[in-house]
């Protein structure tokens, strides 16, 4: 009875993933169908010579933010696939340049929504062992979610701070929260939450699952604390250069 209740609990978890994987690439064609059907329609517009002027330069801006759109979707999976499989050289990193690079990213967008982004605490930390290009594809994923789930006139906060050998870099929103059934999936690549009230979220929630892989391959931790309504926080925490 017992090796059958293992078997019948085996077989739920694989059905499960199952679905999750299934559906996982059902978001990737939904995700992919749109931009692709927009920078499609706009090049067959262009093509026939029907647009002229400043609606010439408006639809190649739009084809351009539309083929941006796809090429950092697919870079983020073959990113997530390929990190199994290269671990870098590491070298000192300063955590405060990469979060200052991300954020000078983010700035239009934040302001987009109404959301502020600020740096809090010491910048002048100690410098970590790392790979800044996956760092910072780690901390943009953080500052990008908290975005997303921010309400207009919210804001992002980026604290740093240092306890005994280790970096910590912690961003915090006051934006939706997290459900307490969630938290324990929300690092799984085939977990998204599509909407919260009328609110409808775009990506594959691809992002926390791309900087938990990162952490852990840098040997540090990652931590996330939330409530609903109130916002989350989540904390890197990585080993300083020796």
């Amino acid at each position: 009875r017992l090796r059958a209740s293992e078997i019948a609990d085996a077989y739920q978890k694989l059905a499960e993933q199952d679905l999750a994987r299934r559906e996982f690439l059902t978001n990737i064609a939904h995700e992919l169908r749109t931009p692709l059907m927009v920078a499609g329609g706009y090049l067959h517009a262009l093509k026939k010579g029907m647009l002229s002027g400043e609606q010439l330069q408006a639809t190649v801006e739009t084809i351009s933010r539309n083929v941006d759109q796809i090429v950092n979707l697919t870079n983020d999976i073959l990113f997530l696939q390929e990190m199994d499989l290269v671990l870098p050289d590491f070298q000192p990193i300063n955590m405060a340049h990469v979060v200052e690079n991300v954020i000078t990213k983010y700035e239009s967008k934040a302001k987009a929504r109404g959301v502020s982004l600020k740096t809090k605490g010491n910048t002048k930390v100690s410098d970590i062992q790392g790979d800044q290009p996956s760092l910072e594809r780690a901390v943009t994923a953080l500052i990008d979610n908290a975005i997303k789930f921010s309400p207009p006139n919210g804001s992002v906060e980026i604290r740093f701070s240092e306890e005994n050998n280790h970096v910590k870099i912690t961003v915090a929103d006051n934006g939706i929260g997290i459900a307490p059934e969630h938290l324990p999936r929300i690092f799984d690549r085939f977990f998204h939450l599509e909407k919260n009230g009328e609110e409808l979220y775009s990506g594959l929630g691809i992002g926390l699952s791309i900087t938990r892989q990162v952490i852990q391959q840098h040997r540090g931790t990652l931590e996330v604390e939330s409530e609903i309504g109130k916002g989350s926080t989540f904390i890197i925490s990585l080993l300083k250069w020796k």
